[in-house]
């Protein structure tokens, strides 16, 4: 399915995209902006009715919010 292929690929940039922040604003001042990462991430997840495991994913890839 095309769809669910952009979806995943718009996953992994929310992940990048997370790691970024840590790097660049430390783990401190980056939390917030995580968080609002953590949300869209899991709301396209649940939208698009994919995998829930794909929400631990972004847990254990960015690890800051645990």
């Amino acid at each position: 399915m095309k769809t669910e292929y952009l979806i995943k690929e718009t996953l992994k940039g929310l992940i990048a995209t997370a790691k970024e922040k840590v790097f660049v604003l430390g783990e401190e001042e980056a939390k917030e902006d995580l968080k609002k990462l953590r949300e869209v991430y899991e709301e396209l997840v649940l939208f698009w009715g994919l995998e829930e495991e794909l929400i631990d994913e972004f847990d254990e890839k960015v690890g800051i919010l645990k």
